[in-house]
């Protein structure tokens, strides 16, 4: 891993720890998919901010 992914990576972690959603969502597309385990999948970055 490139030593610049691997600080993306660390943003992105660092963010999801800290509850810092906006931080997170920064990394992502607009049609990202999050599937909760064992629950559902929802699309988008205003679907995982509900």
């Amino acid at each position: 891993m490139s030593a610049k992914s691997k600080e993306i990576v660390e943003k992105v972690n660092t963010a999801f720890a800290e509850n810092n959603l906006e931080g997170f969502l920064s990394f992502c597309a607009d049609d990202v998919k999050w599937t909760m385990v064992g629950d559902k999948t929802v699309t988008g970055k205003d679907a995982i901010r509900q």
